[in-house]
């Protein structure tokens, strides 16, 4: 059984098992808490590793931990530190669901990526979501598009309506529809087996998985 404690490296293994990342890669870890995944990736897989958190004790404790990996203060919707072109490979794991913006997040991720650069996403997911449920959420979030912003709807950390997360629990077609629009071609979808966190315990086990997903960026 895959664990996402940070002790266990697992799930970053089959990352990069699944997506071919080879030694000296340049991958950044989005919301990479304290580096335990950085610092492996770069230590023991001999991967260019750097990550950004929102949490600035994580961060703290990361740079206390590993002063020579370059983690840092950042959020995965606003990546304009960095350049285009930039990362082989971009990490999202336990992220997405989080996120207050995951499509703008999505896009961020596709602006850095290097041509034939891949994004790894694993995530919570619904495994038999009803498909009236995905019709409704679909019209919903485009007609919630369409809505005109104004000045006084501006919110300090907004959360974005889409139509491919519900209650912090991913929906996979619908995700995989958004990559595809972005301009990403889904690589490899699989089901892994982890250790049940809050959200499973929260929503029942029956019917919640896990998933990692590998999208690429065309040539």
């Amino acid at each position: 059984m895959i664990s996402w404690r940070p002790e266990n490296f697992c799930t970053a293994d089959k990352a990069l098992e699944l997506a071919g990342f080879k030694k000296g890669s340049r991958i950044l870890d989005i919301g990479c808490g304290d580096g335990d995944i950085v610092a492996y990736l770069a230590r023991k897989c001999g991967m260019l590793a750097e990550g950004i958190d929102m949490n600035l004790s994580a961060v703290s404790a990361a740079k206390e931990k590993y002063p020579e990996i370059d983690v840092r203060f950042g959020d995965g919707e606003f990546l304009d530190e960095y350049s285009s072109f930039t990362f082989d490979g971009v990490f999202m794991q336990r992220v997405l669901t989080l996120i207050n913006i995951p499509d703008e997040a999505l896009h961020e991720a596709y602006c850095v990526l290097k041509r034939g650069g891949k994004l790894v996403i694993s995530d919570a997911y619904y495994k038999n979501p009803d498909p009236k449920q995905l019709k409704a959420l679909r019209i919903e979030a485009q007609r919630l598009s369409k809505i005109p912003r104004k000045e006084g709807d501006c919110e300090e950390n907004p959360v974005r309506f889409v139509d491919f997360r519900l209650n912090n629990i991913l929906f996979a077609e619908p995700l995989k529809r958004q990559l595809e629009e972005i301009g990403y071609r889904i690589s490899s979808f699989e089901d892994i087996d982890v250790e049940p966190d809050e959200r499973v315990l929260e929503n029942g086990k029956n019917g919640i998985g896990y998933f990692m997903m590998v999208a690429e960026k065309p040539l």
